[in-house]
């Protein structure tokens, strides 16, 4: 698959996950709505949110970073990324709407992402060794 071909679906699939977003929104009553309901809204958010990052991340380290590294390794870690803070922001979005959102969980979870991040990066480098 060539880089304009996975923009491409990536930006399509982006739109349709964004449409399906919104289609949640319209149709569907919070205060009437059961967890069915509410886990629809919460991955589609999810998968919008990856599929934006991810377009986003890549054209940030394609055009900041001008390495020797070949193209899929920028995708690779641009979806990643995406991915993780992708994850960060639904899980606090779930939790404020569970009314459990406070410093200390926003906290604790940022660490566990980052140590996450951390780990990937660095379990990378050590497979490659």
């Amino acid at each position: 698959m060539s880089l304009r071909q996975y923009i491409t679906i990536m930006l399509i699939a982006t739109v349709l996950c964004w449409t399906s977003w919104v289609f949640v929104i319209i149709n569907i009553d919070p205060f009437e709505a059961r967890a069915l309901s509410f886990s629809f809204f919460y991955i589609s958010l999810f998968f919008a949110l990856v599929g934006t990052f991810s377009v986003i991340i890549f054209g940030v380290y394609s055009f900041f970073l001008h390495k020797n590294e070949p193209m899929f390794r920028s995708v690779q870690k641009s979806f990643r990324d995406s991915l993780i803070v992708s994850l960060f922001l639904t899980i606090l979005l779930f939790l404020q709407g569970k009314n459990l959102l406070n410093i200390w969980n926003t906290i604790v979870l940022f660490a566990a992402l980052i140590s996450l991040s951390i780990f990937f990066i660095f379990n990378k480098k050590s497979a490659r060794v």
